[in-house]
């Protein structure tokens, strides 16, 4: 589900438009399809009115039409993008949006964007969820005790932890972007000019690179994070071949009862990529070992 959509749409928008997209989405939290006089009833705008409305944002693909023993809606992905792009863009954060994605993965779509000065930023749509929840060790976690659960709750939930993140790292000089704004499941990041590492087809030293990709690994934990799921496919090798560590919504903290068995799988996975790709001595087990040791974490 490409952004566009949502930024095509967002432009035929007005504020009541925008406050029955968030009446609907206040009315997923208990029902599965939310009904004309509960959307009434939430955004305080006429039933005719509101009925109305929702077959326009039905058209534009922002909510879709149930009609079974009562008409209901839900939103859709294209309707929640353009909510989190609605906030953003009021709030001066973005100003344009690339219409093309600049990255995309199985839980994610990355696109470039402007901020009302100019800045180029990253814009990252999360879609935990559109296919399968069975790999979110979020969702185990921290969506068990809710009586309802839907993928905006996922969405929203990855965006708010992989900025909580970023937001310690920064502060904590650890080479990750800066964290500017998020909204739903949309955040938007400083934009970092490199390439994704397992792209790279060569390194100038390899050995040097890996060693400070442990570094800043080091620094995540000692600031109170561990990534949780790094690998060649979230480092980013930026100019002057310096590593910058991407993709957090997976973390864990250092305090956490199983951080040991996540920052060991981290520095095995890293330590094989570089092992097999570029022929570095290491033994990628003894190393975890070793880390954690050197850290005096428990394993």
């Amino acid at each position: 589900m490409s952004a566009r959509f949502a930024v095509d749409a967002l432009k035929q928008l007005g504020e009541d438009d925008y406050r029955l997209l968030v009446a609907v989405e206040r009315g997923m939290i208990n029902h599965e399809y939310v009904d004309v006089k509960l959307v009434a009833s939430i955004s305080g705008l006429e039933e005719d009115f509101v009925n109305a409305r929702l077959k326009k944002l039905n058209k534009l693909g922002l909510v879709q039409r149930f009609k079974g023993g009562f008409v209901g809606f839900v939103l859709t992905t294209r309707g929640y993008d353009c909510l989190a792009l609605y906030v953003l863009v009021k709030r001066g954060t973005l100003s344009q949006l690339s219409l093309t994605p600049y990255g995309e993965g199985k839980e994610s779509e990355v696109y470039l964007g402007k901020t009302e000065g100019d800045r180029i930023v990253v814009v990252k749509f999360h879609r935990v969820g559109r296919t399968s929840f069975r790999k979110v060790k979020l969702v185990r976690e921290y969506v068990a005790d809710k009586r309802h659960y839907s993928w905006l709750y996922a969405g929203r939930l990855a965006a708010m932890r992989e900025f909580e993140a970023l937001k310690i790292l920064w502060k904590s000089g650890v080479a990750v972007p800066e964290p500017i704004d998020w909204n739903r499941h949309v955040i938007v990041t400083g934009y970092v000019e490199g390439d994704e590492l397992y792209l790279l087809p060569v390194l100038t030293d390899p050995k040097a690179f890996f060693e400070s990709v442990l570094q800043e690994v080091e620094k995540s934990f000692k600031a109170g994070v561990v990534h949780g799921d790094l690998s060649e496919y979230n480092v980013l090798v930026a100019r002057g071949e310096k590593p910058v560590l991407i993709d957090w919504p997976q973390w864990v903290s250092s305090s956490h009862p199983m951080a040991s068995f996540y920052l060991k799988r981290d520095i095995v996975n890293i330590a094989g990529f570089f092992a097999k790709k570029y022929g570095v001595d290491v033994d990628p087990e003894q190393l975890g070992e070793d880390f954690l040791s050197r850290l005096s974490v428990n394993g």
